[in-house]
């Protein structure tokens, strides 16, 4: 058949299998993760052979095994200080021994009264993350209980056991749990920051690579000098506002409509806007020097990025964490509204923000600078 002897339709299986390959490499990161090193706190406030049992657990813990690296990674620090680490997210869950547990747990039996090892849960920093500290904390907890249950009931043989003593001999050793930072209801299982973050990268986009069609065809129609050629650029960057405010209050509309419990439907709207504007000055500048391949160039970043923008970075694989995670921009405007929904954060965000602008102002630079990049001239035959 003739259709199998050109060359350009060969080109359809091969798209079709580059195309679903981007879309399929998110399995990788997405289909058998696995926990490696989540930094988790540990605080010590008393001190004794009990104590020290607990701290032995949660040495061998973290040596993992001869195949896998250890689940959790434990760092001691202050427990007045884990508010504010927990705020600054640099751990998922802290483990606390109070002062008195090494008495409580001594005395547990005679006072029929377990002791108790304190877990802190920083939620909103990643609620995957969180729930796998959590988890793996309880099962430390249990472990514990579950050998000094077993010495207790060794010692109690042949006694007499009232119903009180029974609780304790059970369990001589609980969790109390305290949830920081906590996601609020009606926020999609604290992924709303994520959900809301990718319609700026997709609007941004798609807005981007309209106007730069539209402008390429002004300079295909007409001849103009570098400075009606930056008024052109100053109004498609005008342009770019207005389709940023559309972005963020379209997002914050279908969010309130949708139920989702938002901090503040200005501030959600305006920052999604203010990530929306940045993106938007990203790929005005990529188009004005690459043309129509750019818009190939951010699909692949945003097909990629979404394997990467739910997950905790230490569930990851290597290849995902040092080469894509980085490169994503959609992750610091998921990571802002995070601090806005779960942190109280206003609408300057620290890190998050400061990313987002430097992006923006990046773009606009580049953006400028296209004015000055050499121009194609189109040779017409002699009539």
């Amino acid at each position: 058949m003739r259709l199998f002897k050109e060359k350009t339709a060969w080109l359809a299986p091969l798209a079709v299998i580059l195309i679903i390959s981007l879309f399929s490499v998110n399995l990788f990161a997405q289909g058998d993760p696995k926990v490696r090193n989540l930094p988790v706190a540990i605080s010590v406030n008393d001190e004794g052979a009990h104590v020290d049992a607990v701290l032995s657990a949660v040495e061998q813990m973290s040596k993992g095994t001869a195949d896998e690296e250890p689940m959790l990674a434990f760092t001691k620090v202050k427990e007045t200080d884990i508010d504010d680490l927990f705020h600054d997210k640099k751990y998922y869950a802290a483990l606390v021994i109070p002062e008195g547990y090494n008495d409580a747990l001594q005395n547990a039996l005679a006072n029929n009264k377990p002791a108790a090892l304190k877990v802190y849960i920083n939620q909103g920093f990643n609620a995957t993350g969180a729930n796998y500290a959590k988890t793996a904390l309880s099962a430390l907890i249990t472990q514990l209980s579950n050998q000094y249950s077993a010495n207790f009931a060794k010692q109690m043989d042949g006694q007499k056991i009232d119903a009180d003593k029974a609780a304790v001999l059970v369990n001589p050793i609980v969790s109390k749990e305290k949830v920081f930072n906590p996601i609020t209801a009606s926020t999609a299982n604290g992924n709303a920051p994520t959900l809301m973050a990718v319609p700026a990268w997709v609007g941004a986009l798609i807005g981007g690579f309209i106007l730069f069609l539209t402008t390429s065809n002004i300079l295909k129609k007409e001849l103009l000098t570098r400075k009606q050629a930056l008024r052109l650029m100053g109004g498609q960057v005008l342009f770019g506002v207005l389709i940023a405010l559309f972005s963020g209050f379209t997002v914050a509309t279908l969010g309130t409509i949708a139920g989702i419990n938002m901090p503040s439907y200005f501030l959600v709207g305006s920052f999604v806007s203010f990530a929306a504007f940045c993106f938007f000055l990203l790929v005005s500048a990529v188009t004005a020097w690459i043309g129509k391949p750019a818009i190939t160039l951010f699909m692949v970043v945003m097909l990629l990025g979404m394997g990467v923008l739910m997950m905790p970075m230490e569930m990851l694989p290597d290849f995902f964490v040092n080469f894509i995670r980085p490169w994503v921009p959609i992750r610091f405007a998921a990571e802002g509204l995070r601090d806005i929904f779960y942190f109280g954060s206003g609408f300057y965000t620290g890190a998050s923000f400061n990313t987002i602008a430097g992006i923006g102002i990046a773009g606009l630079v580049l953006y400028v600078l296209a004015i000055f990049k050499p121009l194609r001239v189109q040779k017409h035959p002699n009539k």
